[in-house]
Order: C-alpha cells, then sequence, then structure tokens
C-alpha cells in the first residue's frame, strides 16, 4: 500500500481518535499497528481472491476434477 495512504490513515486516526474518547500517546505507535493491520487485510484479501478465483478449497488443496 501506498505510504502517503498510510500516513493519511495515520493523520486521520490522531485526530478522529481523541473525539472518541481515546487518547493517541505516540504516533508511531498508530503508524506501525496500522502498518500491520494493512498488511494483514492486504495477505488475507489475496486468499480470498485466489479462492474466489476457483480450483482450490478454503484451505488451499486444490480440487480434484473427475
Amino acid at each position: 500500500m501506498s505510504s502517503t495512504y498510510l500516513a493519511g490513515i495515520v493523520s486521520f486516526l490522531v485526530f478522529a481518535l481523541p473525539v472518541l474518547g481515546f487518547d493517541v500517546i505516540d504516533e508511531g505507535t498508530l503508524a506501525e499497528t496500522v502498518t500491520q493491520l494493512v498488511g494483514v487485510g492486504a495477505v488475507l484479501y489475496s486468499f480470498y481472491g485466489r479462492f474466489r478465483a476457483g480450483g482450490i478449497s478454503a484451505f488451499g488443496f486444490r480440487k480434484t476434477t473427475e
């Protein structure tokens, strides 16, 4: 994902979370957390996309065609 988008997400959260009652103590930790969550989401989305394309089971095993 674009580092500009990640910075935008972090900036938004820095301003939005205090409005919701959450204190942001360390922006670096928040940026790292957002980056990790986006990374996990990207991996899960790629797995889902491959499953949706067909030919494999939900666990990634090839489906046998008879």
